[in-house]
């Protein structure tokens, strides 16, 4: 009996390790590409559109009061600005995070790791840009 569960839990074992090392097929990965170019696309676009709407409120609010105004325009400005890039940095991360798909074992590893660091220095290179911009 526990010859029997030892060697279950064996093949178990062994089917969960071939699965994580087997790779995409090139078409799974190029169709898994193509879905995160176009929901970062998607991303992009409403966060450029919100933005672009909260620049007309604050603009509008700026015709009627001239300092505070000023300053909330800036503001909102230099928000909407990081937010686009944020939002920019985390499409291209999903991209590449599919585009590692691709491979197996360390160079999967390696490649999801750059990703992630690409990801926080992009992060902080549109933090860095919105706080020189307050």
């Amino acid at each position: 009996m526990i010859i029997r569960t030892t060697l279950a839990m064996l093949g178990v074992a062994s089917l969960v390790l071939v699965g994580a090392c087997t790779r995409e097929t090139s078409s799974e990965t190029a169709k898994d590409v193509d879905k995160a170019r176009q929901e970062a696309t998607q991303d992009i676009t409403e966060a450029r559109a919100d933005a672009a709407q909260k620049m007309a409120d604050a603009r509008k609010d700026a015709s009627t009061e001239v300092q505070g105004a000023r300053q909330d325009v800036a503001k909102t400005s230099a928000e909407n600005a990081y937010d686009v890039a944020v939002t920019e940095a985390e499409a291209a991360h999903k991209i590449a995070m599919e585009q590692c798909e691709s491979l197996t074992g360390s160079d999967r590893d390696q490649c999801k790791d750059s990703a992630d660091k690409d990801l926080a220095m992009a992060k902080e290179s549109a933090k860095q840009r919105y706080m020189s911009m307050q």
